[in-house]
């Protein structure tokens, strides 16, 4: 993923050759500080649903990005006392015998357990990204980007891509981000057979970088 390629970006502040061969001192207005944003994204495990969150810059300062990287979790396991003993009342007695046999198992024998984690592990996640900076007014990329072309897999094979230029979002502005998903399957999203309800998994998206407290603000 090339973020900021051919987009109206605002130069980010650099040090000068004489400033960098030196002790770095703190500035009486302007400040680093080490900082992530953090975009969150609930999924349905259903292919073409398409989810978005914004990230407010705050205030304080600029920020840079330098980094982009994300991290899946699963959906949470159905209770498993209550989907079998409403399977149960539904069913021969001998069907009801194995459930009630189920219903036994604690939680660190589930053997479910086992197998969303080998899932995860083998199958990853697949989704589709979007960026739009509020500062341009602009998207950072020409169409919908797979999350392995620009992130990289979440299992840890290049999941902090580096930008190819650092990113200035200034204060008060705002970053969308929009998610299509791809992946279905229960690690991705269900319906609860007791609530009825659909319970999906987590997809977080962060951008790695640094505030400048005070720069953009009119108080450095």
């Amino acid at each position: 993923m090339r973020l900021g390629l051919g987009q109206d970006q605002q130069p980010v502040p650099t040090r000068s050759v004489p400033d960098m061969m030196q002790p770095s001192v703190a500035s009486p207005t302007t400040k680093e500080i080490p900082y992530d944003y953090v975009a969150k994204f609930t999924l349905k495990g259903e292919r073409g649903n398409r989810v978005q969150d914004v990230i407010n810059i705050s205030i304080e300062g600029a920020f840079i990005a330098t980094a982009i990287g994300y991290s899946f979790v699963p959906a949470k396991l159905p209770d498993l006392t209550g989907t079998l003993t409403v399977l149960s009342s539904a069913t021969s007695d001998s069907v009801a015998l194995l459930i009630n046999s189920l219903l036994s198992l604690e939680d660190k024998n589930d053997p479910r357990m086992f197998a969303q984690c080998l899932l995860v592990k083998l199958c990853g996640i697949d989704f589709k990204y979007s960026i739009v900076d509020s500062g341009s007014g602009r998207e950072l990329q020409n169409q919908p980007i797979h999350n392995i072309a620009g992130l990289g897999e979440a299992t840890g094979e290049r999941p902090f891509r580096p930008l190819a230029k650092p990113m200035l979002f200034t204060p008060r502005s705002t970053v969308r981000i929009e998610v299509e998903e791809i992946s279905v399957g229960p690690i991705y999203g269900y319906e609860d057979q007791l609530t009825k309800q659909r319970v999906g998994a987590e997809l977080f998206i962060v951008l790695h970088g640094y505030k400048i407290l005070g720069y953009g603000t009119g108080l450095s």
